[in-house]
């Protein structure tokens, strides 16, 4: 109940439906559940599908079966959704580059960030940068041409 008077039920300004992080807040019961709090806690490990089935203690192809059944996305959709979400959040409430937002949300690189963002939902992370950041936007243009610094801190102090 807490969730829904905090959370909007559905995102305003065309934001994503999908909250990997509120998902993961649930309790931990299941190896889908050991799974997607690794996955949020850790989104810069190598999250395919065998090390996933590590973490889980399953094959793989049994891990990708209950994946699909519990949650209807791939393990690998998942990890895309997830990293957007963080991602999203780092944009949102910070003046972090944008490289190293792409490095901590664990994409690796600014070019995947902005194929990823396109592809789901449509802008660049610049333009959902200026479009929803909370703080910091006279940074926003900078970002592009930013060094890329893994020691940067994501968030204004």
């Amino acid at each position: 109940m807490a969730r829904r008077l905090v959370v909007f039920l559905k995102r305003p300004g065309g934001q994503s439906q999908y909250s990997a992080a509120l998902i993961a807040q649930t309790d931990v019961v299941g190896p889908i559940d050991r799974i997607r709090l690794h996955i949020l806690e850790n989104p810069r490990a190598d999250l395919g599908l065998e090390a996933l089935g590590v973490v889980a203690g399953l094959s793989p192809r049994h891990l990708s079966r209950l994946f699909r059944a519990e949650l209807r996305l791939t393990p690998l959709a998942y990890v895309e959704l997830t990293r957007i979400d963080i991602a999203r959040g780092l944009l949102e409430d910070g003046v972090a580059p944008i490289k190293t937002i792409a490095y901590a949300a664990g994409f690796g690189s600014t070019t995947t960030l902005r194929r990823v963002f396109g592809r789901r939902l449509g802008v660049t992370p610049l333009q959902y940068r200026l479009r929803f950041q909370t703080t910091g936007a006279s940074n926003a243009d900078k970002d592009q041409d930013a060094p890329f610094c893994p020691e940067t801190p994501l968030t204004r102090h």
